[in-house]
C-alpha cells in the first residue's frame, strides 16, 4: 500500500471510537510510524485530558495497524491480536491536554509462527509540523495473534 494511508480502521480489528489512529505515515516489514490526532471526542479523553495510561492502548494499535497493513498487503484478512502484557514501561507524562498531534513508531523485535510477538515502540508529540518534541512513552510489547479465525466460535 501506499503510505499515507488514511482509512487505519480498515487495518485494525476496532471500530468507531476505538480507532485512536488516524494516519499510517510509513511502513516495511519490520517497523510502522503512525499518527494520532487526538480529541475531545475520543473515547480515552476526560475532561479535555489523555491519560497516561492510553499510551499502552496507542502503541498497540500501532502494533495491529502494522499486522494489518501487511496482511492487506498480502491479500489476507486483517486478523485479531491481544496484548498480553510490556516490558520497560515507561512513561514521561501523567496526563496531556487535547488536542495533541502523536506520534506511534513501532518496531518488531521478535515474531514467531505460532502469532506470538514482541515490538519495541514509542509515543511522541509532535508540533503542527508533525515533527517529535517530546517522548511521552515507550515499551516493549508481548502481543498474540492467533492463526485460526476466533471471531466465529
Amino acid at each position: 500500500m501506499q503510505t499515507p494511508i488514511y482509512d487505519v480502521s480498515s487495518l485494525l480489528p476496532h471500530n468507531g471510537r476505538m480507532v485512536l489512529l488516524s494516519e499510517i505515515a510509513a511502513y516495511d516489514e519490520q517497523c510502522l510510524t503512525a499518527f494520532a490526532q487526538v480529541s475531545t471526542e475520543q473515547i480515552m479523553v476526560t475532561n479535555n485530558v489523555l491519560p497516561s495510561w492510553a499510551a499502552m492502548e496507542l502503541m498497540a494499535q500501532g502494533v495491529a495497524a502494522w499486522a494489518g497493513v501487511l496482511a492487506q498487503d498480502a491479500g489476507e484478512k486483517v486478523r485479531l491480536g491481544f496484548l498480553l502484557g510490556t516490558r520497560k514501561l515507561k512513561l514521561y507524562f501523567d496526563q496531556l491536554p487535547v488536542p495533541a498531534l502523536l506520534q506511534v513508531n513501532v518496531e518488531c523485535s521478535l515474531q514467531d509462527s505460532n502469532g506470538f510477538g514482541v515490538f519495541n515502540s514509542q509515543l511522541w508529540l509532535c508540533n503542527e509540523a508533525k515533527q517529535t518534541v517530546q517522548l511521552l512513552a515507550e515499551a516493549a510489547l508481548n502481543v498474540y495473534s492467533p492463526h485460526e479465525d476466533i471471531t466465529n466460535t
